[in-house]
């Protein structure tokens, strides 16, 4: 299974971990399953409960979880995944990514390492089938427009 994000959908990711950076930015991914496959159509950047905090935690709001969802329902998707930055940390699951995270959900992972788009300097994608399981490498593909 992998996971196909447009790589217009994947800068505007890009561009809310730079605004945000040096604290985690977080927000849905959204779109279709077809066949084995989960397709990305919609970035939705989202605000961290966290906000300036913490530089090493995210939750996302519940107002932007509801608008997600409503979302979804007007445009006929599904909420697939999240996507959160480390900032000058690996894209690699933290205990509190573990912890945190529900099965079935793509969670995107991109290591930043300053505030500008061309900062990020890794993403990855896992699944979490529970909190006693290892994470689950999901494979990438950047689509291009």
């Amino acid at each position: 299974m992998a996971i196909i994000i447009p790589k217009n959908e994947l800068e505007i990711i890009k561009k809310h971990a730079a605004d945000i950076f040096p604290y985690e930015a977080c927000g849905g991914l959204l779109g279709k399953i077809e066949g084995e496959n989960k397709f990305i159509l919609k970035a939705y950047p989202a605000e961290n409960r966290y906000g300036k905090i913490t530089w090493d935690s995210f939750e996302i709001e519940p107002k932007d979880i509801l608008e997600m969802d409503k979302f979804c329902m007007k445009e006929n998707l599904d909420i697939l995944g999240f996507y959160h930055t480390h900032p000058n940390h690996p894209a690699i699951p933290s205990n509190f990514d573990i912890n945190a995270s529900w099965p079935f959900y793509s969670y995107v992972i991109l290591s930043v390492k300053g505030n500008a788009p061309e900062s990020v300097a890794d993403i990855k994608s896992y699944l979490m089938p529970d909190r006693n399981s290892a994470p689950v490498y999901e494979e990438i593909v950047i689509k291009e427009d």
